[in-house]
């Protein structure tokens, strides 16, 4: 795949897994561990989970992953609503965004805005 599919991330999550996705972009996705997400993301099997500053990725199939923050889903009423489900091909094109910080984050928190 080539691009970030908005319109799918809409469909298999709620709203307020957006700010999660924001928040791994920006906490986990810096030049340290970039290649070791990709590595997992690209390797691991179904099952594995890769455990990082503040979120987790587990691999849930051949093409897609969990991502969640732990400590967001000790205080929320309904932490299933924090969780991002992403097919992974769209997950690297994401995170090799070398401008992802900007355009990036801020398209994903509008595309929650717009029902």
């Amino acid at each position: 795949m080539e691009g970030f599919d908005f319109e799918k991330l809409n469909k298999r999550n709620s709203r307020k897994a957006a700010e999660v996705l924001r928040s791994f972009i920006e906490i986990e996705v810096n030049e340290y561990s970039k290649s070791d997400i990709i590595q997992f993301l690209k390797h691991s099997s179904v099952g594995e989970e890769l455990e990082l500053t503040d979120h987790f990725i587990i691999r849930k199939n051949e093409d897609e992953v969990l991502v969640f923050n732990e400590t967001t889903e000790m205080f929320v009423i309904n932490p299933e609503d924090y969780r991002v489900y992403v097919e992974v091909s769209s997950l690297i094109y994401l995170i090799n965004k070398p401008w992802r910080l900007n355009k990036w984050t801020l398209r994903i928190s509008r595309c929650y805005l717009i029902e």
